[in-house]
């Protein structure tokens, strides 16, 4: 089987396209398939190269490769091809009104309750009446069969069908030359032997007119799912509406996996469980689960997934990350995992490891630390220096655990919380701890 993911490189990649290139790839590798990044950059004014870099990046980012890559303006030269079949199949027509007269149309049928489609004039001019358009541009339209009923099987919403008769011949040709997404978008389908389309429910009506033109076209029909549409304050989610892009995601030290996590399982019923690997979201992908309804994004449910999953990443999920900030022992990676939010935590950590830090010792517990230097464990630090610690400060004091451990863990690492301490004690080193302990007869 082989799928495709087909931004336009008009933008960044929002939310929206991350979760159908996410869902299309997952489907994708649960099926064993291929999957193709296609550019769909015909609009030559909008489109740029550096758009197609900045999305071929974010998808590498969040882990979504693919097997092989075409852009659109790469193959005009096959869409004239099929649009010349097309022409002398009378399956496109010209069309010769302005946009004026075309809205002037809609206007009209809109006020006699009628649906605003294309009335097929252009098919009813005499030779004579065409050549009064003599030099003007002309567009093209596809004509629909309107006595053939089309229904596709729609693996999220089941059984769909439109009746032709309601549906407007789509322009596929521009009086410009240049084409619409319809007609390019098919024949890259056939040419690329696509067998499966995932995109977003506002292309249901897309693919009505698409299937016809795989009919016209004698090829096979692809199987379709339509995703429904994210939602963000009751506004539909769009690059060109503001949504939030890869790059606002980033902004907030997002995990790709967060983010993956998140838009795997929204839609559905089933629970968000964080996972760090991208094989286990494969491993639990059905989309026969992703409901109908309006689906809600809400940013902040992502930053709430983020810790659970740094929480949950082993040294070699981040030692290449950890390398880049000169650490190459895993000991800090395991101290601190549990206790940061994003990743830019480790540096703080980092800090409170090296010697830059001014520890915190409260006027009423100088007395105490001074005591806790002089009960520490002589000897190097191992695993049951932190208990024989406490226990030599338990025979000198009666204070409660919690006045134990609060200026401990103050005057070690400058926090009122954090990791275990006796994770930190070897990471310190004897020579730091005494120092910060010293520190109380200098304050």
């Amino acid at each position: 089987m082989m799928t495709r993911f087909a931004p336009s490189p008009t933008g960044y990649l929002h939310v929206g396209n991350v979760r159908t290139a996410l869902i299309c790839w997952l489907y994708t590798r649960s099926k064993k398939g291929k999957l193709l990044l296609r550019f769909d950059d015909t609009d030559l004014q909008r489109s740029s190269d550096e758009y197609k870099s900045e999305i071929a990046n974010d998808l590498k980012w969040l882990h979504i490769d693919w097997d092989s890559e075409i852009k659109q303006s790469s193959r005009f030269d096959r869409y004239d091809e099929v649009f010349d079949y097309l022409l002398k199949e009378e399956l496109v027509y010209p069309c010769y009104e302005s946009k004026e007269e075309l809205d002037f149309k809609r206007k009209m049928q809109l006020k006699l309750g009628l649906p605003p489609i294309y009335d097929r004039s252009a098919l009813r001019l005499t030779q004579e009446e065409k050549n009064q358009y003599f030099g003007q541009a002309v567009y093209f339209r596809f004509k629909i069969d309107q006595n053939r009923l089309i229904s596709w099987y729609d693996e999220v919403r089941g059984n769909v069908s439109f009746n032709p008769e309601n549906i407007s011949d789509p322009i596929v040709k521009r009086a410009d030359g240049t084409y619409t997404y319809m007609l390019p978008s098919v024949i890259d389908d056939i040419d690329f032997n696509i067998t499966h389309i995932i995109r977003g429910e506002d292309h249901i009506s897309n693919t009505a007119v698409q299937i016809q033109m795989f009919h016209a076209l004698k090829a096979s029909i692809p199987v379709f799912s339509h995703l429904s549409l994210l939602y963000c304050n009751d506004s539909k989610i769009s690059k060109r509406v503001g949504g939030f892009s890869v790059k606002d995601l980033q902004s907030y030290e997002l995990e790709p996996m967060a983010i993956n996590s998140y838009f795997a399982k929204i839609g559905t019923s089933d629970p968000i469980i964080v996972h760090t690997k991208m094989q286990d979201l494969i491993d639990a992908f059905d989309i026969t689960k992703f409901s109908q309804a309006p689906t809600q994004f809400n940013i902040d449910d992502i930053v709430k997934l983020n810790p659970k999953v740094l929480h949950k990443m082993s040294f070699s999920d981040v030692e290449s990350r950890l390398r880049d900030l000169n650490v190459t022992s895993p000991d800090l990676w395991y101290f601190i995992s549990g206790n940061v939010e994003k990743f830019s935590d480790v540096k703080k950590w980092m800090e409170i490891c090296s010697q830059n830090i001014v520890p915190v010792i409260n006027k009423s517990d100088k007395d105490f630390i001074k005591m806790a230097l002089s009960v520490f464990p002589e000897g190097e630090i191992n695993h049951d220096t932190w208990k024989m610690w406490i226990t030599n400060i338990k025979r000198e004091t009666d204070r409660k655990p919690k006045d134990i451990f609060l200026p401990l863990r103050l005057v070690l690492t400058g926090l009122s919380t954090g990791p275990e301490l006796a994770k930190l004690l070897p990471l310190l080193g004897k020579t730091e701890i005494v120092r910060r302990l010293s520190y109380s007869d200098i304050c």
